[in-house]
């Protein structure tokens, strides 16, 4: 088979991924494989499709493979790294923690919610609260209708979040669609999409306290924090994906965000997801932990 056939291959497979087929994906990324099994690229996306649907020991096989082809190739360097973590760095092991010291929560704001994986993670901690997932990217309207529709305590709205009602202009690659930014201003490849506040959501279904935030939001977290001022003081857990680099112009760093957030009463408590960069390794970006700072752990310095 020629390069083009296989490249053709793995662009349709990303396809595949793009529309949500993941059994698709995974037949023809593994024809790519078949095709030329000396190619690091086809056995890192194969590698990251049986990971999504679960099968870490394949996924840990492909990439394998790929820097077993590669030393240098960076996608499955990384992707191995992260299959091989300790399991405290994992998003569901922080919020067992979160959970253990008897935060209470019951509304979660999943904000940037994609197909609500991170409220189905977060629910076996809090499975009696209220679960409001807040998604810009039409793409994944089918899926959080879907979910909503089997999970009487989950609600969805297709929108951005932001300091008021309105408009907002978006941008996303429907190949990579758990991407995407929100932005104040207009520019090539953004679209206007509807605007809420959180708070405003709050009052619109009624949601009780004690809220859960979770801002996957690529930079735009300030407008949010805005639009969610009035029911910060009920807010017991703000979840923060930071980053250590400029990935938007209005994007907070790791110190800015922890300022900003003490600003209104919150300090760090845990992390998870830890993220290196691919060509040099440094440190990318981390989801942060924040708890109402005058919780006991706060009181007490000691390390042991």
């Amino acid at each position: 088979m020629h390069n083009q056939d296989v490249a053709a291959l793995l662009a349709a497979g990303r396809s595949a991924v793009a529309a949500g087929d993941e059994a698709g994906a995974q037949a023809l990324f593994a024809r790519a494989v078949a095709a030329a099994p000396d190619d690091p690229e086809g056995h890192v996306e194969l590698g990251r499709c049986l990971n999504r649907q679960g099968d870490r020991l394949g996924a840990i096989r492909s990439m394998s493979r790929a820097v077993s082809i590669d030393p240098d190739a960076h996608a499955a360097l990384n992707r191995l790294r992260w299959l091989l973590r300790d399991e405290t760095l994992e998003t569901p092991s922080a919020l067992a923690r979160i959970q253990a010291r008897g935060v209470e929560v019951a509304s979660v704001l999943d904000v940037g919610a994609s197909d609500g994986i991170w409220s189905i993670k977060a629910r076996p901690c809090w499975p009696k609260a209220r679960y409001h997932l807040v998604e810009a990217f039409g793409h994944w309207r089918e899926k959080l209708e879907a979910l909503c529709a089997t999970e009487p305590a989950f609600s969805h709205v297709i929108a951005a979040a932001g300091a008021t009602e309105g408009e907002v202009w978006f941008s996303n690659d429907p190949e990579a669609p758990y991407g995407g930014a929100a932005s104040n201003e207009p520019g090539q490849g953004r679209w206007s999409v509807p605007q809420v506040s959180l708070a405003g959501e709050v009052a619109r279904l009624g949601l009780p306290g004690p809220y859960l935030i979770k801002l996957d939001t690529h930079g735009f977290e300030r407008p949010i924090l805005e639009g969610a001022e009035a029911i910060l003081p009920q807010t017991s857990l703000v979840v923060i994906e930071t980053y250590i680099f400029h990935v938007h112009p209005d994007a907070m760093l790791f110190h800015e965000m922890c300022a900003y957030m003490a600003e209104r009463g919150f300090r760090v408590i845990d992390m998870s997801e830890p993220l290196w960069r691919e060509h040099d390794r440094a440190l990318w970006q981390m989801d942060l932990f924040f708890v109402r700072d005058d919780r006991p752990e706060f009181a007490d310095n000691r390390y042991s």
